[in-house]
């Protein structure tokens, strides 16, 4: 199979990782990489550091810039723009075949010349995303 049926046949094959899981325990029995953490920027960066050390780097210089934009424009929404991001990046990356299936659909979006190929794949993200910023552990 190409890349441009790779979301939407992974919508439709039995057997695969269900989004529900994100709760719980893969279907494979095992557990996350690490707990939800709580929806703070210490607790996320311990998080960060655990699922992905390259990514530290980007979330510090996110933080670093979400606490000078809070600064110049007093308001808390920038902090409360990273915290939710960073929070919704952990809820995905600590499942490693959901953050890979969330990838392939990002390409797939990208990279597709079939619309109807790239609507799959942005439904699919959409649900991953809106599972990952639903899960409570």
């Amino acid at each position: 199979m190409g890349r441009t049926g790779i979301c939407q046949d992974a919508l439709m094959r039995p057997g695969r990782p269900t989004l529900d899981a994100m709760t719980a325990t893969r279907e494979d029995g095992q557990p996350p990489v690490v707990p939800l953490p709580e929806r703070d920027p210490a607790a996320l960066r311990a998080a960060v550091a655990k699922l992905d050390t390259a990514a530290l780097a980007k979330f510090e210089s996110d933080w670093t810039a979400a606490t000078a934009r809070a600064r110049d424009e007093y308001s808390l929404m920038p902090a409360r723009y990273f915290v939710e991001h960073w929070w919704t990046w952990v809820a995905v990356e600590r499942w490693p075949a959901l953050a890979a299936r969330l990838r392939a659909c990002e390409r797939t979006v990208a990279e597709s010349a079939d619309r109807n190929t790239r609507r799959a794949a942005a439904a699919e993200i959409s649900e991953i995303l809106r599972r990952a910023e639903s899960a409570t552990t």
